[in-house]
């Protein structure tokens, strides 16, 4: 149904006056042309209803580039063939209408700064999520750190003082029931009346005898629960 070939202008009949042209567009073509050795679209044609010329073409669509192509030859005479979709008969009225939804459809043409700028809204919209992403890690983070402290840290100052009012407070019997060795109750409370103890550490450091952390934290659970 169709051919691509290389065709010589001189082989190519025009469908349209080259006065359908601007001059200055003819001319911008042609140097275009020059500069980048030949013409980038091919031309659309058909074999020609003259039977006693061999080989020539009628125009479908593609005069500029046709009339162009002939002043950019006419300067430098090695552009002398053009690109072109050589089509039967039968597919005429295909590539016609054709050619026309191309022509009514707007050209997409990426220039170099167009790919930059696309680049860059990329790389802008990477970093976006990658910002988004950290931002969500970051919270996470913090949140993870706070239920922790909430794990480790001691309670707040009222309830810490409660516990050594009660440390301070408790009597020998309260000492035994709350787990404290009868040989360590005796110290217990010599050490504390010695001075009295200002933190859970203060007694474990002074130390009272027999008293560790264990067993410390087993008589703090028993004064706060019956007390």
């Amino acid at each position: 149904m169709w051919k691509f070939l290389r065709v010589d202008i001189t082989d190519i009949n025009p469908s349209v006056a080259r006065e359908t042209f601007s001059e200055t567009e003819l001319e911008n073509l042609a140097n275009l042309i020059i500069e980048m050795g030949g013409i980038i679209r091919p031309a659309i044609l058909k074999k020609a209803d003259n039977k006693k010329v061999d080989e020539r073409y009628n125009i479908i669509s593609g005069d500029l580039e046709y009339y162009a192509s002939v002043i950019a030859n006419k300067k430098v005479p090695d552009i002398e063939m053009i690109n072109a979709f050589v089509v039967d008969k039968e597919a005429e009225n295909i590539a016609v209408e054709q050619m026309q939804l191309l022509s009514a459809a707007p050209a997409i043409i990426t220039t170099p700064e167009e790919i930059d700028n696309s680049l860059e809204l990329r790389m802008s919209n990477l970093e976006k999520l990658l910002e988004t992403q950290l931002q969500a890690i970051r919270e996470e983070y913090q949140k993870e750190i706070k239920r922790l402290e909430e794990k480790i840290i001691p309670p707040p100052p009222p309830s810490y003082k409660s516990i050594l009012e009660l440390l301070n407070t408790c009597d020998a019997n309260q000492l035994k029931k709350g787990g404290i060795l009868p040989a360590s109750v005796n110290d217990f409370l010599k050490k504390r009346s010695e001075k009295p103890f200002d933190s859970l550490e203060d007694i474990l450091n002074r130390p009272v005898s027999g008293v560790k952390e264990k067993r410390l934290i087993k008589l703090v659970d028993y004064l706060l629960t019956y007390n």
